[in-house]
Order: C-alpha cells, then structure tokens, then sequence
C-alpha cells in the first residue's frame, strides 16, 4: 500500500511539473521573464502602435501628438529609454537599464531587439535571454543596448518604448 501512494505522489509531481512549460513562438530562443511571452510583447506592441496613430490622426499638427498610454498598471517588457538612428536608415540603437553582464556569466542576461512598425511610430520590443531562467539576481540597474534593424528607413517615424507606448529621446545623425 505503502509503495502505491508513493508511485501515485511521484506521478502527480512529474504531471504537475509539465504544467509549468511555456511554449514560446518565434526565433527567440530563450525564456522571457516570467508572466511574458513574444507573442505577448508583439501584441502589446501593435496596440502602442494603434493608439499613436490614433493620437497623430486627431492632432492638429504632429507637434502636439498627445498619446494616451494603455489601461493597466504594470505591462510586461523592457522599456527603452532613448534610441539613436539615421533618419535614411534602417538601423537603430536602443538604450535600457539591463543586467551587468552577458549570459554567460551567472546573473548575466543577453538582449536582442525587435521592432513592430507603422507609417507613423516604430515600437522596440527588448528581449532577455538570461544565464539561467532561475537565477534570484539582483544585479540589474546598468546601462545596455541592443541594435535591431527596421523593415524600412526611419524617416519622419517616432520612436516607442513598449510598455506604456510613448515617445523616447530620438538621436538622429
């Protein structure tokens, strides 16, 4: 009787263990943070991306674009907190406060970037891929970059951090 309770506890921690996978969609190959998914972040992303485009259709002129951020309280990402680029360009440098080194080091995180784009904003999406996914570091706070390429030139675009959908500082050569 004994050993059966055993097998039936062993069978239930190994079921509920494979409850806790994620499934993650595109070319990333490490976990986001917990509580966030790419796909998560893209969507979020476009709805940065819809409520500037909104906000530039009832501005007067694009001098007085009043964006409105989301509803919630704390959205999942990286925020970027200011961006240099050509405006003939298609690349672009984004600046965040991230971890102090790469992964591969303990408490290290690796960073690439995406953009979700419109005619009139680019969205920069952040992605960390970490040492180890669970890691308890509290060496965060340094100042990183990551550069991604657009799908076209900058142009007269603004730039978005993605979690609230607002405009960083744009350094443009």
């Amino acid at each position: 009787m004994t050993r059966r309770r055993w097998m039936l506890w062993g069978a239930a921690v190994a079921l509920l263990a494979g409850c806790g996978a994620e499934v993650h969609d595109g070319p990333y190959e490490g976990a986001p943070p917990k509580g966030e998914s790419l796909g998560e972040m893209r969507q979020q992303a476009g709805e940065a991306l819809a409520r500037y485009d909104q906000a530039v259709l009832a501005a007067a002129d694009l001098t007085t674009v009043d964006v409105t951020p989301p509803p919630w309280k704390s959205p999942p990402g990286i925020s970027i907190e200011a961006a240099t680029g050509v405006r003939t360009g298609t690349r672009l440098t984004v600046t965040f406060t991230g971890a102090a080194g790469p992964a591969t080091e303990p408490c290290g995180v690796d960073y690439r970037a995406e953009a979700v784009e419109s005619a009139n904003a680019v969205v920069v999406i952040v992605i960390a891929q970490p040492y180890a996914t669970d890691e308890a570091c509290l060496l965060s706070g340094h100042p990183r970059t990551a550069t991604l390429e657009l799908a076209r030139p900058l142009g007269a675009r603004v730039v978005l951090e993605a979690r609230q959908g607002l405009p960083v500082l744009l350094t443009t050569g």
